[in-house]
């Protein structure tokens, strides 16, 4: 019995011995972790600040807030492409040489090259443009211009005087290292220039009328008088008078001498006269952008032209990409003395076709209202049956012979000089004039050059009135009293 007691005391010893001392190793290890959780970790080394850093800037409690409305992306305009210029060949600075293939025309091959017909013409002494021959080889110049052959005793200064060109143009076209010794018999080429009237026959013609008046001084008065410069004035390829610029030509009577205006497409139109040689002097010939791509043929006193002052569809208004038909509308009414801002025709226009935006475009039937609620006629954009008249070339040149201007919906990438556009749809032009085969026409669209008096083929006119959305494939509308 006393031995059992004294195992179990023992045991007992045993067990009070082991709580105790998990109870001190307890208690340690609470002082060590309280101890080490105050210091930093031994390993974790501090990174350092990088140079000039900000101050960290506290956050500000966050908020529940309502969840931002996307901003939608406004559609492209199908008609963006209209106001960006086609694409221009790389400049050339040397002439080039061009065969004339079956087919070609002496407009399509200098649209080839981006140069006026006549730029070509005077190039190849070529008489009349319509007589190219399969095989024939044409000198291409690198610019619009002329050649000019040196005659004994000719300046740079003075030969550039006489055409209106700059001297420094002319140098650079020429690569001349020393503009003071040109020689005689020596070919440069003269950007820009135009060939000059036939001065021999300018001064036969003021002897002649010297001569005339000689004889008819009873009747008509003492000749003219003559102003000092009349030498210069005669043998000036351009004159300018009130601000306007004047092609000299061959004709000089009684004191006036024969111009041809290019006209301004807004207040002047394109035509050839006489004026008095003390209203001009010696002026400067217009950079070839300045010219109208028909000019001279718009001047000729044989054609049929209405003139439309001009107006442009690019004048910075949140819809200009798709306004050429009122455009053309305005030019139209203009033409008979009615008019009325683009704004209005533009809203007009919406109206009468139930389709809004800055980037609709507008429709035939909507355009022959706006001018009937103007005061004018719409002529001719339906048959009798109601359905729209196809009109043929015929109809456009007869309805222009009698006064009226046409507007006619045409494929834009058919017309002159847009085969390169960034644009792909339809478009209105204003058809003014008859010239020959071809037509006269004022395009709303001027990113390429003057927009008033272009000119246009017969044919290029139906490829371009066919190529058209073919719901209105050869629509127009002549506007008149």
């Amino acid at each position: 019995m006393r031995n059992r007691l004294g195992r179990a005391a023992q045991t007992y010893r045993f067990w009070l011995v082991g709580m105790l001392g998990l109870g001190l190793a307890a208690l340690a290890g609470v002082w060590l972790l309280s101890s080490y959780s105050s210091l930093p970790f031994a390993t974790q080394v501090p990174v350092a600040a990088p140079a000039n850093a900000p101050e960290p800037t506290p956050l500000a409690p966050t908020a529940l807030t309502a969840e931002a409305t996307p901003v939608e992306t406004p559609e492209p305009s199908p008609f963006a492409g209209i106001a960006e210029p086609p694409p221009t060949p790389p400049p050339r600075t040397t002439p080039i040489h061009h065969t004339v293939a079956a087919g070609d025309v002496l407009w399509q091959i200098a649209e080839q090259y981006s140069l006026r017909p006549e730029t070509v013409l005077w190039a190849n002494d070529v008489e009349d443009p319509d007589l190219l021959l399969v095989g024939q080889d044409l000198l291409i110049p690198p610019a619009d211009g002329v050649v000019y052959t040196v005659r004994p005793g000719d300046s740079l200064v003075d030969v550039a005087i006489r055409y209106g060109v700059d001297t420094q143009a002319i140098i650079g076209a020429n690569q001349l290292q020393d503009a003071d010794q040109i020689q005689a018999g020596a070919d440069i080429f003269l950007p820009g220039g135009r060939p000059l009237a036939s001065a021999a026959a300018t001064a036969a013609s003021a002897t002649a009328s010297a001569a005339g008046e000689d004889q008819a001084v009873a009747a008509a008065g003492p000749p003219a008088a003559l102003p000092d410069n009349i030498d210069a004035l005669l043998g000036a390829g351009w004159l300018s008078a009130g601000g306007a610029r004047l092609e000299r030509l061959n004709g000089f009577s009684r004191g006036r001498i024969q111009v041809r205006d290019p006209g301004d497409g807004r207040s002047r139109q394109a035509m050839t006269g006489w004026v008095e040689a003390f209203d001009v002097e010696v002026g400067r010939a217009p950079a070839t952008r300045q010219l109208p791509q028909a000019y001279p043929t718009d001047t000729a006193m044989d054609i049929f032209h209405v003139f439309a002052p001009y107006r442009s569809q690019l004048d910075g208004s949140a819809y200009q990409e798709a306004n050429c038909g009122p455009t053309a509308v305005g030019m139209a009414l203009d033409a008979f003395g009615v008019s009325v801002p683009p704004r209005q025709l533009r809203a007009e226009a919406l109206d009468a076709q139930h389709m809004f935006g800055n980037g609709v475009g507008t429709l035939i039937t909507a355009l022959a209202q706006v001018v009937e609620e103007n005061g004018l006629s719409a002529i001719d954009v339906r048959e009798a049956s109601g359905a729209l008249r196809r009109w043929s070339l015929d109809d456009v040149r007869a309805q222009v012979q009698q006064g009226h201007p046409v507007i006619v919906q045409v494929r834009y990438r058919s017309l002159p000089g847009r085969g390169g556009a960034y644009y792909f749809g339809d478009h209105y032009i204003l058809v003014t004039g008859v010239a020959g085969d071809g037509f006269l026409y004022n395009d709303p669209i001027d990113i390429d050059g003057i927009g008033w008096d272009r000119i246009i083929s017969g044919a290029t006119l139906r490829t371009a009135m066919n190529a058209s959305d073919q719901r209105y494939a050869y629509s127009a509308v002549a506007v008149g009293h």
